[in-house]
């Protein structure tokens, strides 16, 4: 009777375990600090290649029900460009001094986006509301949206469960599935995968990782292998985000 009860038992909590169904929001606090690390990595081919790393530092500014206001700057920014045959370095860390000319004429381009700052105004589900830099800078957006880079569908999840987000980024149509793999931890850990149409095509996978009490994407890791205009290119970006 014992074991029957023990068997019992354990059959209800694997049970319960298994239909776990989590709510993804975004959870900010006035006056949380994060700081978002990405790592860049581009294939060209005979093209050449790009790889980049960037620390870029947010303050949450205000949070209401439904939404949050974030300032970002910046931090750093280090590139090792092969265009052609023609290598090019920059490390934002580094002095004049200690760059090339190709590198102090890099530093020039990027050292008005250094000193920008990013206003952005999210939902509780992730989605960019508004964003603005002061000053105004051309390209600016590709360096401003990867301090979440995920959105919450509206209904509760569990292991199983995915949803669908689309995206357009400079002519290219991103429509990109999230899958629940497990839930543990105070983790939601998610299978990624997506196709690109428009001026390129091409595919994505990937893996990511949620913290559940904030919503943020804590770490992340996509590959987007894309063909345009002849040119095939891999780029596999990973990013971490965490509370300082």
């Amino acid at each position: 009777m014992r074991k029957f009860i023990l068997l019992a038992l354990l059959t209800i909590s694997f049970t319960a375990a298994t239909q776990e169904s989590v709510l993804l929001r975004l959870n900010y606090n006035q006056g949380d600090n994060y700081i978002t690390s990405i790592e860049l990595e581009q294939n060209m081919g005979e093209q050449g290649g790009m790889s980049m790393t960037m620390k870029m530092n947010s303050n949450v500014n205000s949070v209401d029900d439904e939404l949050i206001m974030l300032e970002s700057k910046i931090k750093s920014i280090a590139m090792n460009m092969n265009q052609g045959g023609m290598v090019m370095d920059y490390d934002s860390n580094k002095s004049s001094e200690e760059l090339d000319q190709m590198g102090q004429m890099m530093k020039s381009q990027f050292d008005p986006i250094l000193k920008a700052t990013i206003y952005n105004s999210v939902d509780r589900y992730g989605n960019v509301l508004e964003l603005k830099v002061e000053p105004t800078l051309p390209g600016m957006e590709q360096f401003t949206g990867s301090q979440n880079a995920i959105n919450f569908p509206d209904e509760a999840v569990s292991v199983g469960s995915s949803w669908v987000s689309e995206a357009d980024n400079q002519g290219m149509k991103i429509v990109t599935k999230y899958t629940v793999t497990s839930i543990s931890d105070g983790m939601i850990y998610l299978d990624v995968s997506g196709d690109v149409s428009g001026i390129g095509v091409g595919t994505i996978i990937g893996k990511s990782t949620v913290e559940i009490s904030s919503g943020i994407q804590t770490n992340a890791t996509i590959e987007m292998t894309i063909s345009a205009q002849g040119i095939e290119m891999n780029m596999v970006t990973s990013s971490t985000m965490k509370k300082v």
